[in-house]
C-alpha cells in the first residue's frame, strides 16, 4: 500500500514539474512585451538610435529647412523588436509635439515623425489625409490622435501639449497592463503546482497517518 502511495505521489509531483517549468519564462516575456534577444543590448541600441534621430530632426526643424531627417529613408526598428506598439506610438507623438513647437504645420510634423521612426505607427498616412483636408479614422490606434487634431482645429487650443498628454496616458496605461499581466501570470503558475503538490502531500503525509491510526484502532477494538 505504501509503495502504491509513493508511486502515485511521484507521478503527481512529476506532472506538477512538467506543467510548471516549461515555457514559464517565454510566457512571462510575451506578456510583458520584453524582447526575446539580449535585453540590455537592444534597449541600449534603441536609446542611442532614438537620441540620434531626435537630435537630427531637432536641428533640421530649428533651421526651418524642408529637408528630410538624416536617415529617414531607412526603415526604423519594428515596435516589437525594441518596444511595444503603444510605446512606439507614444514616442512618435512626442516627436510630433517637438516639431509642432518649432512652428511646423501639423501635416509636416506628422510626416517628419513618421519618417524618423520608419512610419511604424501610421502617422504618415494620417498626415497625408490631413493635407487633403480629411481625417483618416480607419486606424483605431490613431483615433485618439485624430480626435485631438479636430479638437485643436475647432477650438484653437495648441496641439503640442495635447499630444504630450496623450503620450503620457498611453505609457501609463501600458505600464498598468503589464502589471496586471504579470500578476495574472503568477496566479496561473501557482494553480497547476498546487493541484499536483497538494494531493501528493496528502498521500505522503496524511494518508499514512490515517492508515496507521485505523490499524491501531482495529487492534485496540478488535
Amino acid at each position: 500500500m505504501i509503495l502504491l502511495i509513493a508511486a502515485v505521489a511521484g507521478l503527481l509531483v512529476g506532472c506538477g514539474w512538467w506543467l510548471f517549468d516549461p515555457g514559464a519564462d517565454t510566457r512571462l516575456k510575451s506578456l510583458l512585451g520584453a524582447p526575446r534577444g539580449g535585453r540590455g543590448k537592444s534597449v541600449g541600441d534603441s536609446d542611442r538610435g532614438r537620441g540620434a534621430r531626435s537630435g537630427a530632426m531637432g536641428s533640421r526643424v530649428a533651421e526651418g529647412s524642408g529637408e528630410r531627417v538624416a536617415g529617414a529613408g531607412e526603415p526604423g526598428p519594428s515596435p516589437t523588436s525594441a518596444m511595444s506598439a503603444v510605446d512606439a506610438l507614444a514616442f512618435d507623438l512626442d516627436l510630433v509635439s517637438i516639431c509642432l513647437q518649432t512652428g511646423l504645420p501639423t501635416e509636416r510634423a506628422l510626416s517628419l515623425a513618421a519618417a524618423a521612426g520608419g512610419d511604424r505607427t501610421g502617422l504618415d498616412r494620417l498626415g497625408r489625409s490631413l493635407a487633403l483636408g480629411e481625417i483618416d479614422d480607419s486606424n483605431e490606434e490613431l483615433a485618439a490622435v485624430s480626435r485631438l487634431v479636430l479638437f485643436s482645429r475647432s477650438t484653437g487650443v495648441a496641439l503640442a501639449p495635447l499630444l504630450r498628454g496623450l503620450a503620457g496616458d498611453l505609457r501609463r496605461a501600458e505600464h498598468r497592463r503589464r502589471q496586471i499581466a504579470a500578476a495574472r501570470l503568477g496566479v496561473e503558475l501557482v494553480v497547476p503546482l498546487g493541484v499536483c503538490v497538494l494531493p501528493a502531500f496528502l498521500l505522503l503525509g496524511v494518508v499514512p497517518v490515517v492508515l496507521s491510526l485505523v490499524d491501531d484502532l482495529g487492534v485496540l477494538f478488535g
